[in-house]
């Protein structure tokens, strides 16, 4: 049986400042718990596929952007993330500390060190 998108193509999105528009903005899900923040965007296509990929306690998730209620200066869920536990502010500003790291790592490249 062929594959019903057999040449997906991915893309994975960052923005350069955090927080930014949507990166580094805190998530919280649908039972009003803060579960992370998120780390980029994801675009698959075909099929049009778009998530956030967001980065909590010893996890990533990918979240669908139809799960999303509202976007202001955080993220709002429709639906409880049972897969995340709660996070401080605290944890907010290391998450943030830790996804800038890694786009620095990212630009310069491991010769640039």
């Amino acid at each position: 049986m062929p594959e019903k998108y057999p040449s997906t193509t991915t893309a994975e999105v960052y923005e350069l400042q955090i927080p930014g528009n949507i990166m580094g903005k805190e998530v919280i899900d649908g039972s009003a718990r803060r579960i992370g923040i998120v780390r980029s965007l994801r675009i698959a296509i075909p099929p049009g596929k778009v998530e956030l990929q967001v980065k909590g306690l010893g996890v990533e998730l990918p979240i669908d952007v139809a799960n999303i209620s509202a976007v202001g200066n955080v993220i709002q869920l429709t639906k409880t993330v049972k897969e995340a536990e709660e996070i401080s502010i605290a944890d907010v500003q290391r998450l943030r500390s830790e996804i800038y790291k890694e786009i620095q790592g990212a630009l310069v490249g491991p010769m640039g060190r």
